[in-house]
C-alpha cells in the first residue's frame, strides 16, 4: 500500500506539471500523430485513460475538452456523460479522478468488487499501464478520488454543435456558443445586440446591459470578450467560475469544432503572450442597468 501511494505521489506530480495552462496547445496542436484527438498529449498518464474510456463509450467518446483535468468531472457532464462520485458507483471503463491541492490522479476502472476497485494507470516513465486493487476506503486517502465518468450517456442528452448560428450570433465565428450559454443565465430578454463580435460591448451597452472595462470586475456567467491587437481578431467566451483570482472559461475552437475550457489567473489577462495574442477587451455581465 506505502509503494503505491508513493507511486500516486509521482504521478500526481508528472501530472500538475503537464497540465499546467499552455496557451500553444489551443492555437496549434503540433501534429495528430502526437496529440489525442487533436488535444490531449500522448504520453501524458492520462491519455491512455482516455483511449480506453473511448473503447467503450458509445458516440461521440471523449467530448470535453480541458486544459486542467480538475475540471473534467463537471464538463463531462455537461457534455452529456453520467458521473459519479462515489467509488462504488463505477463501472469497468469509467475514468476515475483523484485531486488533491493542484495535483490530479487520472486512472481506468477495470471491475467492482463487492469491497473495491481493480483499475489501471499509468505511472511510471516507460508508459505502460500498471493493474492495482485498492478498497472503496483506501481510495479516498491514497488518490483523493473525487468523482468518476461512466462510459454511459446521459438519458436526455442532446449533442449541440458548437458551430450552430445562436440568434444574431455567427457559429463559424466562435461567437454562437458562448451567447447561448449566456442566455441560460442572464435575465430577459437575454442576448439581444447585433453587429460584429468587435462591437458586442458598445452595441450590449445601448440595449441595457452592465459592461465592465477592467479584469478585476469579471464575474460568474459573463460574456468575455477577448482582442489580438495583431491579427485585429476577436474571441468570445463565457466565464464559466471566478475562483480565488482563477477565471475559468470556455471558448470554441473553430477548426476543430469543440468547445474548450481553460483557466487563466486574473492578472494574466492583460498579457498578450498567454493566451495566443488575445487580451482581455471587455466583459458583458449577465446584469441589467439600473437593477
Amino acid at each position: 500500500m506505502k509503494a503505491l501511494q508513493a507511486l500516486v505521489a509521482l504521478c500526481l506530480i508528472g501530472v500538475f506539471c503537464i497540465f499546467s495552462f499552455s496557451p500553444v496547445g489551443f492555437a496549434a496542436p503540433s501534429t495528430v500523430e502526437d496529440r489525442y484527438k487533436n488535444f490531449y498529449s500522448d504520453g501524458w498518464f492520462g491519455t491512455y485513460a482516455l483511449r480506453e474510456f473511448d473503447k467503450v463509450a458509445p458516440a461521440p467518446g471523449v467530448n470535453w475538452f480541458v486544459d486542467d483535468a480538475q475540471d473534467w468531472l463537471a464538463r463531462a457532464q455537461r457534455d452529456g456523460w453520467e458521473v459519479r462520485h462515489k467509488p462504488s458507483e463505477a463501472v469497468s471503463g469509467a475514468i476515475i479522478l483523484g485531486y488533491h491541492e493542484g495535483l490530479v490522479w487520472v486512472g481506468i476502472a477495470r471491475e467492482v468488487t463487492d469491497k473495491g476497485l481493480i483499475f489501471e494507470t499509468v505511472m511510471g516513465g516507460d508508459g505502460k499501464p500498471a493493474r492495482y486493487w485498492m478498497k472503496f476506503a483506501e481510495l479516498a486517502t491514497a488518490i483523493h478520488f473525487q468523482g468518476c465518468i461512466l462510459p454511459q450517456r446521459i438519458p436526455t442528452a442532446k449533442t449541440v454543435s458548437p458551430m450552430a448560428d445562436y440568434k444574431t450570433a455567427r457559429g463559424f465565428t466562435g461567437a454562437a456558443w458562448p451567447a447561448l450559454e449566456f442566455d441560460k443565465v442572464a435575465p430577459k430578454p437575454g442576448f439581444n445586440w447585433q453587429g460584429p463580435e468587435k462591437d458586442w460591448a458598445r452595441e450590449a451597452e445601448k440595449q441595457g446591459w452592465v459592461v465592465a472595462r477592467k479584469p478585476s470586475e469579471v464575474k460568474k456567467g459573463s460574456l468575455l470578450i477577448f482582442y489580438n491587437p495583431d491579427s485585429q481578431k476577436t474571441k468570445m467566451a463565457f466565464i464559466r467560475e471566478v475562483l480565488d483570482g482563477t477565471l475559468v472559461f470556455e471558448f470554441v475552437d473553430p477548426p476543430y469544432s469543440r468547445v474548450i475550457t481553460a483557466r487563466l489567473k486574473i492578472d494574466q489577462l492583460m498579457d498578450k503572450n498567454v493566451f495566443g495574442g488575445f487580451v482581455f477587451n471587455a466583459v458583458i455581465l449577465p446584469e441589467r442597468k439600473g437593477r
